[in-house]
C-alpha cells in the first residue's frame, strides 16, 4: 500500500482542495480535531494540501497550464522550479529561465553552461 501517494491523491482532490480554502478563510473551522501535536500523517497531508494550493493558484492566474497535472513528475518539476527561481530572484547576478512542459519520454536538463 503506498500511503504517501493515496495521501496525495486524497490532498489533490477537489474537496481536499475546497475543504482547505473553507478552512483558511473561515475563521474556527479546522481539519482536524487536534489543534497540535500533528501526527506525521497530519503534517504529510497539511504539505501536499499547500502544495496542490499553489499550483492551483498559478493555474487560475495563467502562470503555467492545467496539463501540469497529467504527471506527478510534472508537479514535482513545476514546484522545484518555482523553488529555485525564488532562489534566483534574491541573486543579484542570476540569470532567467524558461520552463516549458512538453510531453515527452526524455527529461532535458540544462547545461552547466547555462547557469
Amino acid at each position: 500500500m503506498d500511503i504517501y501517494g493515496n495521501i496525495r491523491k486524497l490532498a489533490k482532490s477537489v474537496k481536499s482542495q475546497n475543504l482547505f480554502q473553507a478552512v483558511k478563510e473561515i475563521n474556527g473551522l479546522r481539519l482536524f480535531d487536534n489543534e497540535s501535536n500533528l501526527s506525521k500523517i497530519q503534517q504529510i497531508y497539511l504539505s501536499y494540501l499547500y502544495f496542490y494550493d499553489t499550483i492551483n493558484r498559478d493555474i487560475v492566474i495563467d502562470k503555467i497550464s492545467k496539463r501540469v497535472f497529467e504527471s506527478e513528475l510534472y508537479e514535482d518539476s513545476y514546484m522545484l522550479y518555482k523553488k529555485e527561481k525564488g532562489f534566483d530572484k534574491k541573486e543579484k547576478d542570476s540569470k532567467k529561465h524558461d520552463v516549458k512542459l512538453v510531453m515527452s519520454n526524455k527529461i532535458n536538463f540544462p547545461s552547466s553552461e547555462d547557469k
